[in-house]
């Protein structure tokens, strides 16, 4: 199937009124990775951080004795050690655990810094064409999720194209005015209703603060976020951003925040269609099944890359086809179909 017969058969009337069902989206690593992968894929990441120096002879070992490009795996190993270290004997073992949690916390700061030097440098950079694509693609769904830190999704709904009519739904992230002169925003905790492009493991451009969660702005500083976050990381103030190994990990993290764990709730509770593009569906991302599981859509559509037969393909289809027994399992009353369709049939970045 190709995007279009996707979005079509997500189209097609669902309930007995024959009316069709809103249509949600939710972006992975995917959609980073499609604008380029030599600033957004695992081993450009990790090709980075070595040669700035920034990853411990501990995690490089990890990194090849494991054989992957992902810190979060890097981390959940070192964040396991830990643990074993300590349920061995926790007296003679303290000084080895508590280290391999310092190296565990260094890494996923080296992964704010290493997203910050890597990413593109001005909006601007960015052909105006390649903005328009991706918001015509954006324009079809009326609530957006994504488990990306970048600022991608965020420049392209800040182009204006009013000449071609994508004025009709503006996005909502939940951040207002806090009513002073700030060089921020802060996110409307007691009434997100309106909100409408969920961050479900942070951003680079949004940090916690006394006042509540903020969000930097261009338009009240007239300095570029890039300029922003790398001053925000050099004063050793990091981003709301979740980088923990596993996904239970992730939920604890997801836990200390009433901004993510709306976001996350909110995926819960939708009903209609969903689409994910860049999405694999990993044991790492199991909160975000579970959450998928849990709400009441009716139809997934989920993308695959290249050759279907491939491992990593299986694997998205295997875990898709789980939460659909699942689904069939706990909640019979709301069935869930699924389909998959070509990542390379949507017309995005390049």
């Amino acid at each position: 199937m190709d995007y279009d017969g996707a979005i079509a058969w997500l189209s097609e009337p669902t309930n007995s009124k024959g009316r069709a069902s809103p249509i949600r989206l939710i972006l992975g690593n995917g959609f980073s990775i499609a604008f380029d992968p030599a600033r957004f894929s695992y081993s450009a990441l990790r090709s980075h951080a070595e040669a700035q120096g920034m990853l411990s002879a501990t995690a490089q070992h990890l990194f090849q004795k494991l054989d992957t490009q992902d810190f979060e795996i890097v981390i959940k190993t070192l964040e396991d050690a830990a643990i074993g270290l300590y349920a061995l004997d926790a007296t003679k073992y303290a000084a080895e655990a508590t280290t391999l949690n310092e190296e565990a916390s260094k890494l996923k700061d080296a992964l704010a810094h290493i997203l910050a030097a890597l990413h593109p440098e001005r909006p601007y950079e960015i052909d105006a064409e390649a903005y328009l694509r991706v918001r015509r693609f954006l324009e079809k769904f009326d609530r957006i999720y994504t488990a990306n830190y970048d600022l991608l999704l965020y420049w392209t709904f800040m182009q204006d194209f009013p000449e071609e009519n994508l004025q009709a739904r503006q996005a909502d992230d939940g951040f207002r005015d806090p009513g002073e002169a700030t060089d921020y925003v802060v996110w409307n905790h007691l009434d997100p209703h309106s909100q409408n492009v969920f961050y479900l493991h942070g951003a680079l451009h949004l940090y916690r603060s006394e006042g509540g969660l903020k969000k930097l702005t261009w338009r009240r500083t007239n300095e570029p976020l890039i300029d922003q976050i790398r001053a925000q990381l050099e004063a050793d103030s990091f981003p709301l951003y979740v980088a923990e190994g596993t996904s239970s990990e992730k939920l604890t993290r997801i836990g200390t925040s009433d901004y993510l764990g709306r976001a996350l709730r909110s995926l819960a509770a939708i009903s209609g269609g969903l689409l994910s593009y860049g999405m694999s569906f990993s044991k790492n991302d199991a909160h975000i099944m579970d959450a998928i599981v849990h709400s009441k859509i009716t139809r997934l559509v989920v993308s695959l890359f290249g050759d279907v037969t491939s491992p990593s393909n299986e694997a998205t289809i295997k875990a898709v086809q789980d939460m659909q027994s699942r689904r069939a399992t706990a909640y019979a009353k709301v069935g869930l179909e699924i389909a998959f369709f070509d990542a390379q049939s949507v017309r995005l970045w390049n």
